[in-house]
């Protein structure tokens, strides 16, 4: 998977610090550590040979990304057993949106989460505990955030068209908000996905009412794509706009959407299993 510049600018370091925010497409086994409940395949079976808490059959872009970075894999916040956070933590949640707040596991209970956990790691450092985040390391990791599919598709189910555009500036806020938290905290560097195409996705073409006029040339729903595309619009200019609110921090805008549109548009070049 290639991997925007950024990763290889960062990957000359040894080791570097991430910390992740977001859904299923960034849970490295969150779900199954907080909730306690086993999901049948993929669960990493075609990668990892074992169950591996992801909602996929092989690695996430965030698994690609720590390869990058000469990191370990993430481990999960929640994760009870055999914890290593020395290199960061994962506070991403399959099923996780902005909103409504305080609802385990939504964008700002895992911003919550971290604040927890970057006051008390450099505390518990300095008593002789391992495996955690020091000081300095806060201040030089990679922030990840990729979040806002499950707001999008959630609130298809019950608005139209024209009232879930008019939802997309709270979600903003919401990411904006977890954001400004981590800078706050002493984060500096941030890289932020926009959202895939949703039209895509096969679960939104087997649950969606829909007719022939409703796809595009490749068969996914115009209208979720659209929505996706106006969702990224607004996140982008909030990159931008950070960008030069945030002092001494750098903001990397990642367009996932036509990455993943390419997977679907062009599937036959990428090998069997995209079929």
């Amino acid at each position: 998977m290639q991997l925007p510049p950024i990763s290889r600018s960062v990957s000359m370091q040894q080791k570097s610090g991430v910390f992740t925010f977001g859904d299923s497409n960034t849970d490295t086994g969150a779900y199954f550590s907080g909730l306690g409940m086993i999901f049948g395949a993929p669960n990493g079976r075609t990668y990892f040979n074992r169950p591996s808490g992801r909602l996929c059959d092989g690695r996430l872009i965030i698994d690609f990304l720590c390869e990058s970075l000469n990191s370990d894999y993430l481990t999960p916040y929640l994760e009870p057993l055999g914890a290593n956070f020395r290199y960061g933590a994962n506070f991403a949640f399959s099923g996780a949106a902005t909103s409504p707040r305080f609802k385990p596991f939504s964008l700002d209970v895992q911003v919550l989460q971290f604040i927890h956990f970057r006051n008390r790691s450099p505390e518990l450092i300095s008593k002789g505990y391992r495996d955690l985040v020091s000081e300095k390391d806060f201040k030089d990791a990679l922030y990840i955030m990729d979040i806002g599919q499950n707001d999008l598709a959630g609130s298809f189910e019950h608005l139209s068209y024209d009232e879930v555009i008019e939802k997309i500036p709270s979600i903003i806020d919401e990411i904006d908000y977890a954001i400004q938290g981590i800078y706050q905290h002493g984060g500096r560097n941030f890289w932020v996905h926009n959202t895939g195409p949703l039209g895509c996705l096969p679960r939104e073409l087997s649950i969606t009412e829909k007719k022939e006029s409703d796809f595009d040339e490749r068969g996914c729903l115009k209208h979720l794509n659209e929505a996706a595309k106006e969702f990224n619009k607004q996140l982008k200019a909030l990159c931008e706009k950070l960008r030069s609110d945030l002092e001494d921090s750098t903001m990397v805008y990642v367009d996932i959407y036509s990455i993943k549109y390419d997977l679907f548009a062009n599937a036959g070049t990428y090998g069997k299993g995209f079929n």
